[in-house]
């Protein structure tokens, strides 16, 4: 069975997949954790760059944000409830990722929500697209209650846009965090692109459903080696 410290390595080694996946911004800001299994307990990147992130630079946190193991920058202090509601609202999402990864922060700076018109967006579940919580400074409690009303309000997201800050994402573990802000940053990239040929082209209701049953019918049926064949 894991331990902390296995999760907590799990963190950095997802810290540093992601600021070398060529989305960050030139700052490498940004933020991850990761809920505990079978605990009450989060895990909570707390400062330094995320090119270098160390063990002793992840914090534990209660799903109320109280700091129960490590020490926290300020700068770390603001974001902890940004985290803490997504586990508090949506528990089936076990790991968040925070960046201003610079397409989908774009998006949110236009207060403008990413469609569900590319189709990786609907296979990795996010049928909603990504839309906007209105802004609210960082931590307040305004940011805060404007992200639980989204995650209330959309059953079918992966990520949403902070409006004027950046990209808040969520899955299955801090790994499925990483991807899932990756393909809002790849989606909001080939959609300005889109635009430039006159707007993307949304994908009908019913093919957005029969999308998401091909995928899951060929992940249900595993992998597929020559052995199979004939």
């Amino acid at each position: 069975m894991a331990s902390v410290a296995d999760y907590r390595k799990d963190i950095c080694e997802a810290a540093e997949h992601i600021a070398k996946s060529g989305i960050m911004t030139k700052s490498l800001h940004g933020n991850l954790s990761q809920r505990v299994p079978d605990s009450n307990t989060f895990l909570l990147t707390a400062g330094g760059s995320l090119a270098s992130m160390k063990p002793e630079n992840v914090a534990l946190f209660d799903l109320d944000g109280k700091l129960l193991e490590g020490t926290v920058q300020p700068v770390g202090a603001e974001i902890i409830q940004m985290h803490g509601i997504v586990y508090r609202t949506r528990p089936e999402f076990t790991g968040v990722v925070h960046t201003h990864s610079p397409f989908a922060t774009g998006f949110a700076c236009a207060g403008a929500p990413i469609p569900p018109a590319y189709e990786a967006m609907v296979r990795g579940g996010a049928i909603d697209g990504v839309p906007v919580a209105r802004y609210g400074p960082r931590g307040s409690d305004e940011s805060v209650n404007n992200i639980a009303e989204v995650l209330k309000s959309y059953e079918g997201i992966r990520s949403l846009l902070l409006e004027n800050h950046g990209v808040l994402a969520f899955g299955e573990g801090v790994q499925g965090a990483v991807r899932a802000n990756m393909v809002a940053e790849e989606s909001a990239e080939i959609l300005l692109y889109a635009q430039q040929l006159g707007g993307a082209k949304p994908i009908p209701s019913q093919m957005i459903q029969a999308t998401r049953e091909r995928a899951a019918s060929f992940a249900a049926a595993g992998t597929y080696t020559s052995e199979q064949r004939g």
